[in-house]
């Protein structure tokens, strides 16, 4: 009898293309990110050779590439945070201005103008990528659990079969008491039950590495949501602050308009580094992550070398490629090929003087064809064009296409914000210094529109 038939045959994955599913304008961020950190920091044009282009997320040489522009953003959110420190500490009164001169109106209000395109350009890019990451894990834990549902299936059509072995040696040890030429195929048995067992047990060791691979997309949401929410409550402090303090309904209480935009400027300088930490931390990532899915089939490959045993590796390659052996179908076919082996000698041992078709007979070669065709169903379960699609949405789908691009929105929202948060911060501090406090000490002005307070207006508010 020939071997089942290969349900992979001619059956091919598409190929993946970054940004082919999801639609974002004329730049690709996967492609964008994957080339920044090979841009020759000379021409930036030409791309350099100096980086390791080969994805590979274990050696120290690729990595220290990965991490070199986020090494950057964190040197400019330092480099940026001392300057709006120095200058509303020791350079605000360095302006020249002179307290009675008079201030248009879209210089008072220049702080509050930032801040709303600072606001808009944070929240607005932030959110959207933030949904973005969301998306892809949501779909991520999703198909994790799909594929790990269908090597728990696998593992159980293993536990099944090597429960029908106890019925094939019930059968058979009551034919080979009839009839003894029987008893040199018990071997038969011990290859099939051995090779069930070897199944069974890769089976279920790849939910276990899935089920850690989900557990680090979980840990994700963590870490996403207080990236993207601890800066969206800074800033809205900040503008909270800032706004007030350039108020007109506070100009009664100028101290304290003066300590909240004080405050604020300090707010500030520690946001812009804690911008800057997310905005690297972030890029970082991006960067890691679109080098893999550049070629997510052969990087999922590495990946599996990496943290995956040999077995693993085999099978990853095998599911993502559909190319070769599949690890998985050769097992079923070997205790395929042994269970076919022990019928056709059983079928032999009838000729043979001294053995006869009895009931035990007839029970173990319908015992035989059970388990035969629970183990041809199994390799279509097994096969590539079952698994693939999974792996696909995963990989393709839910990552590459929705987490990534996700993840460089927000890292360039942070970077964006971080950048302006230092007009920002020059800007209402200047503001601040144009509001004056009087000889007494309890009296406060605003220099700008309208310049000083005349003696008598000054004198009437005191009386009053």
């Amino acid at each position: 009898m020939p071997p089942p038939p290969n349900p992979d045959e001619g059956f091919h994955p598409p190929p993946y293309v970054p940004c082919e599913d999801v639609d974002y304008g004329e730049y690709c961020p996967i492609t964008e990110l994957h080339l920044l950190p090979r841009y020759s920091l000379v021409s930036f044009s030409e791309v350099s050779g100096e980086f390791p282009t080969e994805f590979d997320p274990l050696p120290e040489e690729y990595m220290g590439g990965v991490a070199f522009y986020p090494s950057l953003i964190l040197c400019m959110a330092f480099i940026l945070s001392l300057v709006s420190f120095f200058y509303a500490c020791c350079c605000a009164k360095c302006s020249g201005r002179g307290k009675d001169e008079k201030v248009d109106k879209v210089t008072k209000r220049t702080p509050l103008v930032v801040l709303l395109i600072f606001l808009v350009l944070f929240a607005g890019s932030s959110i959207v990528g933030g949904k973005s990451v969301t998306e892809g894990l949501e779909l991520a834990v999703d198909d994790f659990a799909d594929l790990t549902g269908e090597f728990d299936k696998l593992a159980q059509h293993g536990i099944d079969m090597n429960g029908a072995t106890a019925d094939l040696q019930t059968y058979f040890d009551e034919y080979a008491a009839t009839c003894q030429a029987a008893s040199s195929y018990s071997s038969e048995i011990t290859e099939y039950t051995s090779a069930i067992t070897e199944f069974t047990a890769e089976a279920e060791d790849f939910p276990e590495l899935l089920d850690e691979a989900n557990e680090n997309f979980k840990e994700y949401y963590i870490y996403g949501a207080f990236a993207l929410a601890l800066p969206l409550v800074l800033v809205a402090a900040n503008v909270f602050l800032t706004t007030f303090g350039c108020s007109a309904s506070f100009r009664k209480a100028m101290c304290t308009c003066r300590c909240l935009l004080y405050i604020s400027n300090f707010l500030g300088i520690f946001t812009m580094l804690l911008l800057g930490f997310f905005a690297a931390w972030e890029l970082g990532f991006g960067i890691f992550f679109s080098d893999f899915c550049i070629d997510p089939n052969h990087n999922m490959v590495n990946m599996a070398e990496a943290f995956g045993t040999g077995f693993q590796v085999n099978a990853t390659e095998y599911y993502i490629l559909c190319e070769g052996e599949n690890p998985m179908g050769d097992l079923l076919l070997d205790a395929d090929s042994a269970l076919q082996d022990f019928k056709s000698g059983l079928e032999q041992t009838i000729t043979v003087a001294g053995c006869t078709q009895t009931a035990a007979y007839d029970n173990l070669i319908g015992s035989i064809d059970t388990s035969k065709n629970l183990v041809e169903s199994v390799i279509v379960d097994a096969s590539c064009k079952n698994l693939n699609p999974y792996m696909q949405n995963l990989v393709y789908n839910s990552f590459c296409e929705r987490f990534v691009p996700g993840v460089a929105a927000m890292s360039f929202s942070m970077l964006l914000t971080m950048v302006f948060l230092l007009p920002v911060v020059i800007t209402s501090r200047q503001f601040a210094e144009r509001i004056a406090e009087d000889d007494n000490g309890d009296q406060m002005e605003l220099v700008g529109v309208g310049g000083r307070k005349s003696e008598a207006e000054a004198n009437y508010a005191q009386a009053y």
